[in-house]
């Protein structure tokens, strides 16, 4: 197999956009180039340097047989994929994403929240990559943040919020929908 340096990619830029609290069943991006629909999706905004981290854990469970102790079988258990990502912007859609299930209410001086301790708050999440004319979508059709970082306020850095939104099959037992736009992939 021949070595071509043209299929390496490096996604230098994209966006994380997610569901509004509440919304059930929005119409899902069924490509990579297609424009979201802004009153479905909204972007949490500028992420830090280290973009969005894939994690993907799958355990197999290991049968033997009498016969020489030898594996017979591995079969395949508990299943997670998650997607990490930290957010430097503070907006209306990270506050919402961070208080999921509180109070939010628009003042005139900015916004008031009455925080509730979270609860089961699914939504469906679009992450983005662009490498030039390349674009890979992920489409989390169910998707629920599961870990937050610490924020912390400091004079030095920015103040971030980290997110980890883990994903859950859909009706159709799927976690993600992947959409590559890229001429130069064949299978």
């Amino acid at each position: 197999m021949a070595v071509d340096v043209t299929k390496i990619r490096a996604y230098a830029n994209g966006l994380v956009a997610v569901s509004g609290y509440g919304v059930t069943n929005p119409t899902l991006p069924t490509d990579a180039t297609t424009s979201l629909n802004a009153s479905v999706f909204k972007e949490v905004g500028a992420l830090s340097d280290n973009g969005i981290v894939e994690s993907t854990s799958q355990d197999f469970n290991d049968v033997y047989m009498w016969q020489n102790n030898s594996i017979a079988t591995s079969l395949a258990g508990k299943f997670k994929k998650t997607f990490k990502f930290t957010c430097l912007e503070q907006n209306g859609q990270t506050l919402a994403i961070s208080f999921g299930g509180s109070t939010l209410t628009q003042q005139s001086w900015g916004v008031s929240i009455a925080e509730k301790a979270p609860g089961r708050d699914l939504r469906s999440w679009v992450l983005h990559g662009i490498d030039g004319g390349r674009l890979y979508r992920i489409v989390v059709p169910l998707g629920q943040i599961t870990d937050k970082g610490d924020v912390t306020w400091s004079s030095t850095e920015p103040t971030m919020s980290e997110y980890t939104v883990v994903t859950y099959p859909d009706a159709s037992n799927n976690h993600t929908y992947r959409y590559i736009y890229d001429s130069t992939l064949t299978l």
